[in-house]
């Protein structure tokens, strides 16, 4: 039987308990895998009659845990990595058991509560007014495509202005959103995306209507030039939005908070707590200044779900953004902070930061290597002299293949670069020693 207490064993209970502590103990850095290697792996585990809880767990095991790079390894220093805390992730566990369905305060008051008393305090970390609010969603992508929804709706038939460091995300959103009036403003040497850059694109042009900044680019980790851009936004009466994903977690640093000035004059912005908020995978925050706004285009109307809309004003996820069924994902970050506390996730963005500080100031007393530019956050971009792209593949591949690192290399301006991600806090200092004698 699916359901009921006897439809999974008290044993394979107990292995997936297991299983999540060693996971959590030490995640291993793994491997990647070719289609034909997991093909033999595969065949045959979806049956009529089914294999069994024994055999089906060993499928899981052999196939699919053991042919994964571990993203929350504490050597994943590619993309952005993840680290998901203890306490986020039992709480991930506990509330995919409870099924919350969070859209709506009518299912799920209590889940949704927790979850506003998370985005209260991003939106008190950024400066928003008392007024901003969100929802949670899935990751930064669908953050991205709801909040310029939003900004679409209020500026309609006006330009968009975007740096040409913007994540992916924000491309395939302006497609999807038919906006096509796009200016990409060029970075320079320092890949800010600044107002003078952007005055200087817009020329004699008034019909900017949307600004779309980084809070941190995921490249390069480079903080844009908020304010500057919030002037321009002000003058213009254009949106801004700030997609802060990677990056923004870095206001719990005093030492790093001047590098954001601007971000509370946002029009929306998002931050990924799955990235250096140290949440399980798939939680992306989305506030709006005023998030009436967005409930004018989100919100959802039928016959079956006019109900969750009563006499009374309710929070309902699903009014400001797109996503309608939707699991509590801002609830392992709020059972987090409940244990341990904002001063301990400070202290664990510190340590990404002061990793890739340290990364940088090795790596630059390399012979023939030198830095692209000083890590704003935890990215470090570096080049060594003599060597493209297939040499830096080579490269990643030998450090995979040897256990020391998953890395990714990436290019700036168009030039093979190597790139370096330091999030997880329990990273040891010498993989920056191997990674050095790798480049020798």
């Amino acid at each position: 039987m699916l359901h009921g207490p006897d439809a999974i064993p008290a044993a394979l209970s107990a292995r997936f308990a297991a299983f999540i502590d060693d996971r959590i103990s030490d995640a291993p850095l793994g491997r990647t895998a070719a289609p034909s290697d997991l093909e033999p792996l595969f065949r045959g585990v979806i049956t009529a009659e089914g294999l069994g809880p024994d055999v089906a767990w060993e499928r899981f095991v052999t196939g699919v845990v053991a042919n994964n790079v571990g993203l929350d390894s504490e050597r994943f220093l590619a993309f952005i990595p993840a680290a998901p805390s203890a306490a986020g992730v039992w709480m991930d566990a506990a509330a995919g058991a409870a099924s919350f369905s969070a859209e709506a305060w009518l299912e799920a008051p209590g889940a949704v509560a927790a979850e506003n008393q998370v985005l209260r305090w991003i939106a008190d970390l950024m400066g928003l007014p008392a007024t901003a609010g969100g929802c949670f969603m899935s990751g930064g992508s669908i953050g991205n495509l709801s909040a310029l929804a939003v900004a679409r709706e209020s500026q309609r038939g006006k330009a968009v202005a975007v740096a040409d460091t913007a994540h992916a995300s924000v491309g395939n959103a302006l497609r999807l959103l038919d906006l096509r009036d796009v200016i990409v403003v060029p970075t320079g040497d320092d890949g800010r995306f600044t107002a003078s850059a952007l005055r200087a694109a817009l020329g004699d042009r008034r019909d900017l209507g949307i600004i779309i900044a980084a809070a941190g680019s995921t490249n390069a980790g480079v903080v844009d030039d908020l304010d500057g851009l919030a002037d321009v936004a002000s003058e213009l009466g254009a949106w801004l939005h700030v997609d802060g994903a990677y990056g923004a977690a870095a206001l719990l640093l005093p030492e790093r908070r001047a590098l954001f000035a601007g971000i509370e004059r946002a029009d929306s912005v998002i931050v990924d707590p799955h990235k250096w908020l140290f949440a399980p995978l798939g939680s992306c925050a989305l506030l709006y200044r005023d998030p009436s706004l967005a409930a004018a285009v989100h919100t959802q109307h039928g016959p079956y779900i006019d109900v969750l809309h009563g006499a009374e004003p309710l929070w309902n996820p699903s009014d400001y953004g797109y996503q309608l069924t939707r699991p509590a994902t801002g609830l392992p970050l709020w059972f987090a902070l409940a244990v341990h506390g904002t001063d301990a996730h400070a202290d664990a963005v510190r340590v990404g930061v002061d990793l890739a500080v340290a990364a940088a100031r090795h790596l630059e007393r390399l012979p023939g290597v030198s830095l692209v530019m000083e890590p704003s956050l935890s990215v470090v971009l570096f080049r060594r002299e003599g060597w493209d792209g297939a040499r830096w593949l080579a490269w990643a591949e030998q450090l995979l293949t040897d256990g020391v690192a998953f890395v990714a290399p990436s290019t700036w301006k168009g030039e093979p670069v190597g790139r370096l991600v330091f999030l997880h806090p329990c990273t040891p200092a010498s993989i920056i020693d191997d990674i050095a004698a790798s480049l020798a």
